[in-house]
């Protein structure tokens, strides 16, 4: 169930990131008015994807253990094109506001105006940057993450396993001394028996002699 719809999301984050990657490319060729709605567009697509990747993350801690570390690499190749598209709608934007410096500022002012764009413009390549980075450190961790818990999950497969070995282990090891009380109950009852009829075997021995005895003398008188 959640291959399924993981697989829709994936699907989603597809038409939604070629439809971004369409509207930066048209973003300078935008009447200057109708500009910043369109910006804010695109802002609201960006928005879509990063929920995407957010359910996607969802979708593969909900998923078996055998396959968590494979779709989380597959989210992260998501979750690294949605920064490349961030970082490329930075630089159109950059781009743009640049257009309208040369546009609307007149010679005097222009150089200064272009080195302010520009230093902005390296502030938010720089932040971007920064987030890609964060970005990478945070899928990093939680593959970290995934892998130690499949570790935790096999070493605790293990550890029931011999568990459930030193169980019959021990259940084994009662039935052999309980057959073990067993064998010497009966042995002890043989050793008993046999004194018993050594006894009675010597009580008949006794009263034979004497009954021998008895009669040899009363041959005599």
């Amino acid at each position: 169930m959640e291959n399924k719809l993981l697989a829709d999301y994936e699907q989603q984050f597809g038409v939604t990131s070629a439809e971004i990657t369409s509207k930066i490319s048209r973003l300078g060729h935008i009447a200057s008015n109708d500009r910043n709605d369109y910006i804010k567009e695109i802002e609201r697509n960006l928005d879509e994807v990063h929920d995407l990747l957010e359910q996607m993350d969802l979708s593969v801690k909900e998923s078996d253990v055998s396959v968590r570390a494979k779709l989380h690499n597959r989210v992260a190749s998501y979750r690294a094109e949605l920064h490349r598209l961030a970082k490329e709608f930075a630089r159109a934007k950059c781009t743009v506001n640049i257009d309208l410096c040369i546009l609307h500022k007149d010679d005097n002012n222009f150089a200064e105006s272009e080195d302010v764009t520009s230093e902005q413009k390296q502030r938010l390549l720089y932040t971007s940057e920064r987030l890609n980075q964060s970005g990478i450190q945070l899928d990093n961790t939680y593959r970290i993450a995934v892998e130690t818990e499949e570790i935790g999950s096999q070493i605790l497969t293990d550890l029931n396993r011999q568990r459930e070995t030193m169980h019959n282990s021990f259940n084994r090891l009662r039935d052999a001394n309980a057959d073990l009380g067993r064998s010497t109950r009966m042995i002890n009852a043989i050793i008993v028996r046999s004194r018993q009829h050594k006894i009675i075997l010597f009580g008949v021995m006794a009263a034979f002699c004497f009954l021998l005895i008895f009669a040899f003398y009363r041959s005599f008188l």
